[in-house]
């Protein structure tokens, strides 16, 4: 894109112009919406807009800073919002043939923050039906490609929105991660992606036995930072209360980063998945740099426990939930998610309350094991480099299991993302470094619940020594 492009602004940049009048909401978002016309062709991060209800919502924003009215923080800076999501009047059909399109009758409460923040909503982003695989392509939206390579998987389940957000299209994408979701696009489509504190962020309802989390994708820390302060809120009616106002994390970054004894792990948490050894060297690599930057940097290994939980977690956990809203036309499910309802079929209710407790004293022993005697956990994002379009979803369907445990190359796209929403920490992945073929390699950082500031200190860190928002996939036309 053109340097005088107003989307290679970043969140802060754009919305500082807008709020001040010396950029139009309009006009971002007129670009925002050529972009996907632009961009957009082969990726195919964009499944759904409505271009005269995104000009209409900048107007309204325009109106308000003309008249010199209270205007909202992240006033016109355009969004993507993963398809997943409900938007009151949006089709409603979770990605998948196998549900009605019926419009959703409300909006999920971190759309809601995202209105009042002022974000405007232009497209939603693709992804898998019901968000179950790490991979970008679905029966009802076709193929999503990854801007760096347009035979390379975006990942997932997040991958539109990730894909959106490297592509340029917008800064900012509304994501969900219930093991790995925004963590894994986000290493492959070499963009920011925070899995915040369970509890930090608006919802209704603790989804996969409190695993399932939404965020934020952007390509910067403190965009991250930024986006993530403003659509926090307190809600005195959640089921988890957060026990305090909302963080500031920007204020944060304003912070230096205290001197920290970290924790570095590069085998799997499941030891019997292999990492490849590229995604070690990467998180190698960023334990260096902290390490010369003064903090105390150890070598840690996994535990039986969260072996453990990585099998509760398919095997009865994710399965219970996905059978509770049932579609009408379960034929039409891809054959993986078949599996894991037929699955759940045989899970009756002592089993399920049985193992959910398991499940949380299991939780409660990797938080003492990992955080009584560490600030901060790195670890590669993923233990696979950027698979190839349809090499994901192709194992899954030719599984033969309930579960997904066979599948080797799916299981190495969560083998470090799936314990840190377990146990509801903050999780981090930054796009560090980039492979032998030029592309996104991405590193974890993990901290304590509510650490979500310090993980942002000690990403913009790296973040200003690696640079990584110089590099720009090619968008290039197949």
């Amino acid at each position: 894109m053109s340097g005088n492009h107003p989307l290679d602004n970043s969140v802060t940049g754009i919305a500082e112009r807008v709020r001040s009048g010396a950029l139009s909401a309009v006009a971002v978002v007129e670009r925002a919406l050529d972009a996907i016309d632009r961009l957009d062709q082969d990726v195919r991060s964009v499944v759904w807009r409505d271009d005269d209800a995104a000009l209409a919502r900048a107007a309204r924003l325009d109106a308000l800073v003309a008249d010199g009215r209270d205007v909202p923080p992240l006033a016109g800076v355009p969004m993507t919002v993963k398809d997943l999501f409900a938007v009151a009047g949006q089709p409603q059909g979770r990605a998948s043939l196998a549900y009605d399109d019926d419009p959703a009758p409300r909006s999920a409460l971190l759309v809601d923050a995202a209105v009042d923040a002022g974000l405007v909503q232009v497209g939603r982003a693709a992804a898998p039906e019901l968000g179950m695989t790490t991979s970008g392509e679905s029966d009802r939206w076709g193929v999503t490609r990854n801007p760096w390579d347009l035979d390379r998987s975006p990942g997932g389940s997040s991958g539109g929105s990730a894909a959106s957000v490297a592509a340029g299209i917008v800064p900012v994408s509304l994501a969900s991660d219930g093991g790995g979701s925004i963590r894994v696009p986000a290493a492959f489509c070499g963009v920011v992606g925070l899995k915040p504190s369970r509890g930090l962020l608006p919802t209704r309802v603790q989804g996969w036995a409190g695993g399932a989390v939404e965020g934020a994708i952007t390509r910067t820390v403190r965009d991250s930072a930024y986006v993530h302060t403003h659509l926090a809120r307190d809600d005195r009616h959640a089921w988890t209360l957060r026990g305090g106002p909302a963080p500031d994390l920007v204020a944060a970054l304003e912070r230096p980063t205290p001197a920290l004894r970290v924790g570095l792990l590069t085998e799997a948490f499941d030891p019997a998945i292999d990492v490849d050894p590229a995604c070690a060297a990467a998180a190698r690599g960023v334990a260096d740099r902290l390490r010369a930057a003064g903090h105390d940097v150890v070598d840690v290994h996994p535990s039986a426990a969260t072996a453990e939980v990585m099998d509760i977690y398919p095997r009865t956990i994710i399965p219970t939930w996905l059978a509770l809203d049932p579609p009408p036309r379960p034929e039409l499910l891809p054959a993986h998610v078949q599996r894991h309802l037929a699955h759940a079929a045989g899970i009756d209710a002592t089993t399920y309350v049985r193992e959910v407790l398991r499940f949380q004293e299991l939780a409660r022993q990797i938080v003492a094991d990992l955080f009584d005697d560490l600030d901060l956990l790195v670890t590669p994002t993923t233990a696979t480099r950027v698979p190839a379009v349809g090499e994901v979803r192709a194992e899954l369907l030719a599984a033969g299991g309930p579960t997904s445990r066979t599948c080797a190359v799916y299981e190495r796209t969560l083998a470090f993302t799936t314990v840190p929403s377990v146990i509801g920490s903050p999780a981090l992945s930054l796009p560090t470094h980039v492979d032998d073929d030029g592309l996104p390699l991405g590193v974890q950082l993990v901290g304590r619940q509510r650490g979500d500031g310090l993980l942002l200190q000690v990403g913009r860190d790296l973040e200003e020594q690696l640079r990584w928002t110089d590099r720009c996939p090619s968008v290039a036309p197949r």
